[in-house]
């Protein structure tokens, strides 16, 4: 590949790992701070805990992928693949949780494809 198109996929990934993760905050500032009154319980489980432990873990792995892609996309994609264990559902209940890795994936591949340069 050219330099030029590897950098074109990198900024891509970047911008498209950015949309993800201020996606991902909106939702988890809109599901934390903003809850409905019919909510009894104001404090989370140590279930809930942990999967918004890991799912901020895998979006600092994307952020920590705009310096270091091949770190960052492991951290994302180990985060991500412990997430799914924890949850333990169907994947086409969550459908969209399968478009995910496709970002950290595309970052090794970059990351592969420049070190062969």
């Amino acid at each position: 590949m050219k330099t030029t198109s590897i950098n074109s996929l990198r900024w891509t990934l970047r911008i498209l790992s950015a949309i993800f993760i201020v996606f991902f905050l909106f939702m988890f500032i809109g599901e934390t701070f903003f809850q409905p009154e019919s909510v009894d319980s104001d404090t989370m489980s140590a279930d809930a805990i942990l999967k918004v432990s890991l799912g901020m873990l895998s979006l600092v792995g994307l952020i920590l992928a705009w310096k270091w892609e091949l770190t960052g996309a492991i951290i994302a994609l180990i985060a991500y693949v412990v997430l799914l264990i924890i949850i333990d559902t169907e994947p086409v209940k969550f459908y969209y949780l399968l478009i995910y890795p496709i970002i950290p994936i595309l970052f090794i591949v970059v990351w592969a494809v420049s070190r062969k340069k």
